[in-house]
């Protein structure tokens, strides 16, 4: 997602509901954060939020904390407990609390998240979506205090245990689960998840040479590989991407866009003006380019088999020699390439090149009888 515009450059399954374990905490630090509480306001640790499962920072039962440390261990640690004595501490109760998040997607349009609890541990009717996730995210980086705590590699965080006298103080170090920080330029913030029924999560933001984008990923099981490769093609080819989600019909002719693999992102090669490309502007699969005819029809034959509508594109090489393309397509829509590209991939093993062409109606040949 582009942090500026909002809007999505690349998708999969973004509205399937999920459950989207510690992401939670993001909307959990949102709200707080807007409640009117003051950060330095110190919550009473209760029995009920000690005994949640971890992670944790291990608060015990009358201790208190202030809500920037609160906030610190949520967001840095993914503390549950801490977590709790948020929702508790100002909402009243979780059940509270949770209506305030539910209340607060309504308001940022996340019409398919629903939350139970401020933590995100499994639980009925607890679910949200990628896109839903993202848009939450987004606006939560515009609080410039929120974007300060999840920018922080490592904090200090400070409970107060009542004792006779001065009140014993317990200092405990918290650390950022966001590896990104660490490791990929340009990383801002973000927030990890982990259970078993969620597998793991990330909702982050990467800002490069003035573009900031936003990943939101549920339900990975590679997630640090598949959040680069997403931020990485999304900045190599922002332009194209932008391009063909807010102007589809606008694109040059010659535009190239590298279709999105799970493994590498493909090489971009260059549209042939004049080509025949079935009268219609578009987005075309280009999945293999042959010298041998032969060879292009068998793996024309090869997509039939399997229900692809392939087909073959001579083409004039500058040594005078003859090429033949074999494509798929057209397609209106970028994404509906891409979607198109990830099955090929998934059912031949063959990656395509995504090619958008503009074709003139009176400049399309009639049919040569190339193609198979």
């Amino acid at each position: 997602m582009d942090a500026n515009t909002g809007s999505v450059l690349f998708q999969k399954e973004p509205d399937l509901r999920l459950p989207p374990a510690s992401t939670t905490k993001i909307l959990t630090a949102l709200v707080a954060l807007e409640s009117g509480r003051k950060l330095n306001d110190l919550l009473t640790v209760s029995k009920t939020a000690t005994r949640v499962p971890a992670s944790k920072i291990y608060l015990r039962p009358g201790q208190s904390i202030s809500i920037e440390h609160l906030l610190y261990s949520v967001m840095l640690s993914s503390a549950n407990d801490a977590s709790m004595v948020l929702a508790e501490g100002i909402a009243g109760s979780v059940e509270a609390f949770a209506q305030l998040m539910n209340q607060k997607a309504r308001e940022l349009g996340a019409s398919n998240t629903h939350f139970t609890n401020p933590h995100g541990l499994t639980a009925p009717d607890h679910y949200s979506t990628a896109r839903d996730l993202a848009l939450i995210f987004r606006y939560a980086m515009k609080n410039e205090i929120f974007q300060q705590i999840v920018r922080t590699k490592i904090s200090s965080v400070r409970s107060l245990s009542p004792a006779k006298g001065r009140p014993r103080v317990r200092l405990v170090s918290v650390r950022n689960h966001n590896r990104l920080l660490w490791n990929f330029d340009g990383a801002i913030g973000g927030k990890t998840g982990y259970t078993h029924a969620a597998q793991k999560c990330f909702v982050g933001a990467v800002e490069r040479n003035g573009v900031t984008l936003i990943v939101a990923l549920l339900g990975s099981r590679d997630l640090w590989g598949d959040t680069k490769r997403l931020l990485e093609h999304g900045f190599a080819h922002y332009d194209l991407l932008k391009a063909a989600v807010e102007k589809p019909a606008r694109a040059r002719s010659a535009v190239q866009a590298a279709a999105l693999s799970e493994k590498a992102s493909p090489a971009i090669i260059p549209a042939t003006a004049g080509a025949d490309l079935r009268g219609a502007d578009g987005y075309f699969l280009q999945v293999g380019s042959f010298r041998d005819r032969d060879r292009a029809e068998s793996l024309v034959k090869r997509f039939s088999q399997v229900g692809f509508d392939a087909f073959l594109e001579p083409t004039s090489l500058r040594s005078g020699e003859t090429a033949y393309r074999v494509r798929v397509g057209p397609y209106a829509l970028y994404l509906e390439a891409q979607e198109q590209a990830e099955q090929i991939s998934n059912k031949i093993g063959q990656q395509p090149i995504i090619v958008w062409q503009s074709v003139a109606p009176e400049s399309v040949p009639e049919s040569s009888g190339d193609r198979s």
